[in-house]
Parts: C-alpha cells; sequence; structure tokens
C-alpha cells in the first residue's frame, strides 16, 4: 500500500471531519473498519479512497439517522432501499418537528395564563370511544364538514402520530377522545352509537346533512332529556344531536 496514501487514525479523523473515538467505534461495529491494521503495534491506518465513506457517515449521523440505517445507506446509496429510508427518517423528523412545536406553544401558554395546576381525578369514567370507519381522511373530513370538529396528535412517537378528537384535558372532569379505528385495526368496532351536545341542534342537524349525513331521526322533542336528533356518518354510525 502507498505510504503516502496511507493515513492514521488522527490524520482521517480530521480530514473526514469525525472525531477518533467515532472512527474507533465505527471500526468496532463494523461500519468502517481501517484499511489495515499493524499486528505488531495495533495502529490502524485509513486511506483516503475511504473519506467519501466517512463524511457520508458523519452527514447522515448529524441527520440522526440510526446506525442499523446508515449501514444501509452506505452499502448502496443510490438503492431504492436507501431512498425509503430516508424518506421515512424525513417524516420522522418532522412529526418530532411538530410534537416540539406543540410542546413549545404549552409552553408558552403556562407563561401567559399561569401555570394551571390540575386536581387528580381518582375515579373510574369513560373516557374514549372508537368509531369504525372505512376510509379514515374521508371521516375525518365528513366530521369537520357536518360537526366542526378538528382533528389533533392525541399520541406521539418517534415512528407515527396517532390522530383523534379530545375534549377537555387529560385526567380531568370532561376529558374525553373520539377516535376513528380504520380496517387494519385489531381492536375496530362494529357500527358505533354516540352522541354529541351541540349550541343549535336545528342548525346542526341541517349542517350535517347537508354535509353528507344520513338522517336517522329528525328533531324531536323528547320526554325527560334535550331535544335531540340524530344523523348516521356515511359509514353508517349513528350521532346522536342534543341541544346544548
Amino acid at each position: 500500500m502507498d505510504n503516502e496514501n496511507r493515513l492514521t487514525v488522527g490524520q482521517f479523523a480530521r480530514l473526514a471531519g469525525v472525531s477518533v473515538h467515532a472512527l474507533r467505534h465505527y471500526d468496532a461495529i463494523g461500519l468502517l473498519p481501517p484499511a489495515e491494521i499493524d499486528v505488531h503495534n495495533g495502529y490502524r491506518r485509513y486511506v483516503r479512497e475511504q473519506l467519501p465513506t466517512a463524511v457520508l457517515i458523519r452527514d447522515l449521523r448529524w441527520l440522526d439517522l440510526p446506525l442499523d440505517h446508515v449501514r444501509t445507506v452506505i452499502a448502496d446509496p443510490h438503492s431504492q432501499k436507501s431512498s425509503d429510508l430516508l424518506a421515512e427518517h424525513a417524516a420522522r423528523l418532522t412529526r418530532r418537528r411538530d410534537h416540539l412545536d406543540r410542546q413549545i406553544a404549552h409552553s408558552e401558554e403556562h407563561v401567559a395564563e399561569g401555570v394551571i395546576m390540575h386536581a387528580v381525578v381518582n375515579t373510574t369514567v369513560p373516557v374514549q370511544i372508537k368509531v369504525g370507519v372505512e376510509d379514515p381522511a374521508l371521516a375525518r373530513k365528513f366530521y369537520a364538514d357536518a360537526f366542526g370538529l378538528a382533528e389533533s396528535v392525541i399520541r406521539h412517537t418517534d415512528d407515527a402520530d396517532f390522530g383523534g378528537y379530545q375534549f377537555g384535558s387529560y385526567g380531568q372532569p370532561g376529558f374525553f377522545l373520539l377516535v376513528f379505528s380504520g380496517p387494519e385495526d385489531f381492536d375496530r368496532p362494529g357500527r358505533t352509537t354516540f352522541g354529541l351536545t351541540v349550541a343549535d341542534l336545528d342548525a346542526a342537524h341541517r349542517r350535517a346533512l347537508s354535509a353528507g349525513a344520513g338522517e336517522a331521526v329528525a328533531s324531536t322533542d323528547h320526554q325527560g332529556m334535550p331535544r335531540s336528533s340524530a344523523v348516521t356518518d356515511p359509514d353508517g354510525n349513528w350521532i346522536w344531536l342534543y341541544q346544548g
């Protein structure tokens, strides 16, 4: 091997813009082994042809790409698998950014309005209902058009955000979740019936019908309960509307 082409760990680290510690770690896990190791003194030697790979590893790690995915990308940077992994990672970073934005906004609310000390509710109360739907995206549009409901992220992980309709604050009286369950969900229910209170029953009923709801029960005064009506969503779920 050409001596002028051989580089010590320190020289290679400086040229690649990584730390010696990182190079030793990449060697230990088989990600970027040196070109040769002196059998007498254990010194590692790299060659300049390895620099592009080292720089790519540095850039991918700056993106916080997991090491197992880095291994796949450097093996074939132009493969479809590498492209898919980077696209998935970009989506994951976007979800992380959105989650951080929500945390910042919530922190700013505490600053502006003062820290709210919630009382702990020590009792068993219903907090969630799942509604089975065939097409969650279509269902979200219908519930937005019909009832003005805006979906929000109710659970965040590194791999995905899970949406639903949250009413109130977790652990507090009045907290409730309305969640769509698609065909792939293992606990998807059959047709569901639930109720919503509305400010103007007749107007809410008409709005739901104009958004594509089916009329199940016209607005009616019932003995012993508020004036109410019922409509069905595109999946056949019943929604009772109660005058609030």
